[in-house]
């Protein structure tokens, strides 16, 4: 769909208790070769502040690939995304890697089909429409995951982004 319908998202939560930021990022980072900040505070909307944690590969001055998430100060995370040029190669190998999140209760086979399918809907949709679009929600337990295809620039082809994130989910507009 066209980002201007995406579903609503409510205020997001832990994605579960014990699903640690040190451990599935810093794994996903390593296999890839991101190299991970430490988590810092930053600004968030409404005058918040939030915990962040973020890394990526540039080359030619671009981000090639990179990993961000938003943990709890105590490290559970609340939301994580993944980033990647769309020409990359390999590129739905790592959407499908950070889809294969370890969250308890989480599908990991409903997950890596439904990536695949996503990915390939939105490139289609993608070069229907030439604007920024996103896949349908992939729900499990308690978190939902979705993947974004945003648009070139004279610099650039676009990028995939995978935002997985834990309770917020509201209707459809």
């Amino acid at each position: 769909m066209t980002a201007d319908r995406v579903p609503r998202l409510g205020e997001s939560t832990v994605i579960a208790p014990g699903y640690r930021a040190d451990d599935f990022l810093t794994g996903l980072a390593a296999r890839w070769d991101v190299p991970l900040s430490k988590p810092r505070l930053i600004d968030a909307p409404r005058g918040r502040k939030v915990w962040h944690i973020s890394g990526g590969v540039p080359r030619d001055g671009e981000r090639q690939l990179a990993i961000s998430g938003v943990p709890t100060e105590q490290g559970d995370i609340i939301t994580f995304s993944c980033m990647v040029k769309a020409d990359r190669a390999k590129a739905g190998a790592f959407l499908e890697d950070c889809t294969d999140t370890g969250i308890p209760g989480w599908d990991g086979k409903g997950a890596a089909a439904w990536i695949r399918t996503a990915k390939q809907q939105v490139d289609a949709l993608y070069a229907e429409q030439n604007r920024q679009v996103v896949s349908s929600l992939y729900v499990s337990a308690g978190a939902h995951a979705l993947l974004l295809r945003s648009g070139p620039t004279p610099e650039s082809v676009g990028t995939y982004t995978l935002t997985v994130a834990g309770g917020g989910l509201a209707e459809s507009p």
